[in-house]
């Protein structure tokens, strides 16, 4: 009798795992995205990613706000459509990429400005890229195609991590996702040094705006 009960049980529990098979593989993978999720690689040649410096000190007058673009990078958006929260960014900037192209500046000043930049306060010999990774990215629909986003992330940066956080307007055109925003951090946070001239007489101000204009594509299965 006891053989026979044995039996019944252990054939309950088999039915049991055949009948909810779906459950078990849930469970076993939670906070996995749904199958309509997609990568969206970033395209650096339709995309504009600037930071802007304003200038201070007693001489600020004879000085120039910077406008420095950051030319190379790449980057990838984990995306749904049908899901907007449901998403990730990644993206690593080349220091050495960043150039002048303030207005004010002629040929001769913004490559003093270049180097100054790349050598003395990016120091990218030591450290030669930038990361922006997303912790968490909420979402609401705006429009049929258009979603406002807060980013929530980290930001590594002249071998500094810290975190920041922004929001974002974004627009899906069939294959093309468009993302533009902005959001501010500061020299002294990275450790980042100030440039100056007339012997510290005009000085770029702490606060660097960082504005961005992105085109990623969806890519191939």
């Amino acid at each position: 009798m006891r053989g026979r009960n044995l039996f019944t049980m252990i054939a309950a529990i088999v039915a049991c795992i055949g009948v909810f098979p779906a459950r078990a593989v849930a469970d076993a993978a939670p906070g996995a995205p749904p199958s309509t999720a997609a990568g969206y690689r970033m395209d650096p040649s339709r995309s504009h990613l600037t930071a802007q410096v304003e200038v201070g000190g007693m001489m600020k007058h004879l000085g120039h706000p910077h406008t420095i673009a950051i030319r190379d990078f790449h980057g990838e958006v984990q995306a749904d459509p049908g899901n907007p929260g449901n998403a990730s960014l990644r993206m690593t900037f080349v220091m050495s990429s960043l150039t002048e192209v303030g207005k004010e500046f002629d040929e001769k000043d913004r490559e003093k400005v270049n180097q100054a930049v790349r050598e003395e306060a990016l120091e990218t010999s030591r450290y030669p890229s930038a990361e922006l990774k997303s912790r968490s990215i909420t979402a609401r629909r705006t429009g049929q195609h258009l979603v406002e986003a807060e980013v929530k992330g980290d930001l590594t940066l002249h071998g500094v991590t810290h975190s920041v956080a922004f929001p974002a307007k974004v627009r899906f055109e069939g294959d093309t996702l468009h993302a533009s925003g902005a959001f501010t951090i500061l020299h002294s946070a990275y450790g980042i040094e100030r440039l100056s001239a007339g012997g510290g007489t005009i000085k770029a101000k702490d606060p660097i705006q960082v504005s961005f204009d992105l085109v990623a594509e969806k890519k191939s299965p």
